[in-house]
């Protein structure tokens, strides 16, 4: 691939695996077959996996040494327990240990066929070059493994999080600790979906969001925090996370929680709902200017959901939403309880957040008057 001047990798998420390449116009059929022979027909020889078991193993190491990938792990498992949600996608090291070839290629056969992968192409290219390239990337899939598999789906995930008062910690020394916490939110395909979205852009998504000005900017608490959702097609969260000082933790998450309540208790201001349309606007608008961002996109949109959508049609989504939906799908969300959290902390820390958590102080659903400090949240 890199001999054609073109650029590759892959990863996988829960609910799918992407492949890309991105290469030259002028060998862009190359690139295609060499691409799809990777994804639909790889070698996958048993010194390949004696090679590939220890880079992962590395990798699996390389995850448990960053606090922030430990407290967003130790989230997972509190929300989702031992649902496949609440695992690490990489396994664990015994795991991967124990794999054995065979396993391995029969999995890749059932599960990575042409009948359940989405191709996207993008660039300046006519329609009679386009098809030339996905006949190129299809070119060495394996008749053998054409046969559909049925569409199956386990319904919705009742999320029963693991942990001591709905908290999952990594116990670690040092200057800092990490938080990730959340609340379980909405599916992928929920009609509610576009505004939580926006929620989660006024909430902590950029530098003028809430939590941003008033955790890091008036505080001083954080060097960053941001809030996101994060959608499955049976589930989804909305999820916030950031680092401190570890005995200014639970003050963070303080105002963490009393955000939320804030969110339940009034909508959003004229102003912030317009500056997050321009904000998730702009990100789409700037991933359509990127040709391997406008590939992933319609990729993924055509494996992971059922009536997949075109740019224009989430941009319309996110301009009807109205503040009363905000307010609907905040108390929706806050009606929960108390925040799910995952830490990597030290031991006093996470007695101090157990603490919090007994007296309430973690429940966004409590009804409190807003202290003089959070008002401003």
């Amino acid at each position: 691939m890199e001999g054609i001047g073109a650029n590759s990798n892959a990863g996988t998420d829960r609910e799918s695996t992407l492949f890309w390449i991105h290469a030259p116009r002028a060998v862009a059929t190359e690139a295609a077959r060499l691409i799809g022979a990777v994804a639909l027909a790889p070698l996958l020889l048993p010194e390949h996996l004696k090679i590939e078991r220890e880079i992962v193993i590395e990798e699996i190491r390389s995850y448990a040494d960053d606090p922030s990938e430990q407290a967003s792990t130790a989230l997972d498992s509190a929300l989702f327990g031992d649902h496949a949600f609440g695992r690490e996608i990489a396994g664990t090291i015994p795991e991967i240990r124990k794999l054995q070839h065979g396993p391995v290629r029969a999995f890749h056969a059932r599960e990575y066929r042409p009948q359940t992968t989405a191709l996207a192409i993008a660039g300046d290219l006519s329609a009679a070059e386009a098809n030339a390239i996905a006949r190129a990337a299809l070119a060495g899939a394996p008749r053998s493994v054409m046969k559909r598999a049925a569409s199956h789906s386990r319904g919705e995930v009742k999320p029963r999080g693991r942990g001591e008062d709905g908290i999952v910690a990594k116990v670690r020394d040092g200057e800092q600790a990490q938080f990730s916490v959340g609340l379980p939110a909405l599916r992928r395909e929920d009609p509610d979906a576009p505004a939580l979205e926006m929620l989660a852009t006024i909430l902590g998504d950029g530098s003028a969001s809430r939590l941003f000005l008033e955790v890091r900017e008036e505080r001083g608490l954080v060097y960053d925090i941001g809030a996101s959702a994060i959608d499955y097609k049976d589930a989804g969260a909305l999820v916030i996370f950031g680092g401190a000082d570890p005995g200014r933790i639970t003050e963070a998450l303080q105002l963490v929680t009393e955000a939320l309540r804030r969110l339940a208790r009034e909508a959003p201001s004229a102003a912030e709902i317009e500056r997050a349309r321009a904000y998730l606007a702009g990100r789409l608008e700037r991933a359509a200017d990127d040709p391997r961002g406008l590939a992933e996109w319609h990729a993924s949109q055509r494996v992971l959901r059922r009536v997949p959508q075109e740019l224009g049609e989430l941009l319309a989504e996110i301009e009807r939403v109205r503040p009363a939906d905000l307010l609907r799908v905040a108390r929706t969300l806050v009606r929960g309880g108390s925040l799910r959290v995952g830490l990597s902390a030290p031991r006093s820390t996470l007695a101090a957040v157990r603490r919090a958590v007994r007296r309430g102080d973690l429940d966004p659903s409590a009804v409190r008057p807003p202290s003089r400090r959070s008002a401003r949240l």
